[in-house]
């Protein structure tokens, strides 16, 4: 009876510590799956802009390097989202992030303020 016991607990316990396993292994995956985007601009008008990199380093650097001048610098990034960049006619720059394309702009135009504002750039993520 005891062996039976022993089996048992031992059962038991083995199975925790695979379902332990699979719940980490499934977090994992879920990370690795992110998306990075970034989107860079320089005071005289250059943009970058790069999407579904593995990692916030990568978009930025690839958002830095399309951008292409001395003076860039990332204005945003973001993880499984859309990003967007306006600029005023006074070269007002405003940035915004958000789970839309649309909701990004929208708060890039409303971070600018006032005056007649574009959008100079937008990228999404895939996820």
């Amino acid at each position: 009876m005891q062996i039976s016991k022993f089996v048992l607990t031992v059962g038991m316990m083995l199975g925790a510590i695979a379902s332990a396993q699979v719940v980490e292994v499934a977090a994992v995956r879920a990370n690795a799956q992110d998306q990075y985007g970034a989107i860079a601009t320089s005071e005289a008008g250059s943009w970058g802009y790069a999407y579904n990199y593995p990692t916030r380093a990568q978009a930025e650097a690839q958002a830095l390097n399309q951008c292409g001048t001395n003076d860039c610098f990332v204005r945003v990034w973001f993880k499984n989202a859309c990003g967007a960049v306006a600029q005023n006619n006074n070269n007002t720059i405003g940035w915004g992030w958000a789970t839309s394309r649309q909701q990004a702009e929208a708060q890039a135009i409303r971070a600018v303020g006032t005056g007649d504002t574009r959008i100079v750039s937008w990228a999404c993520t895939d996820r």
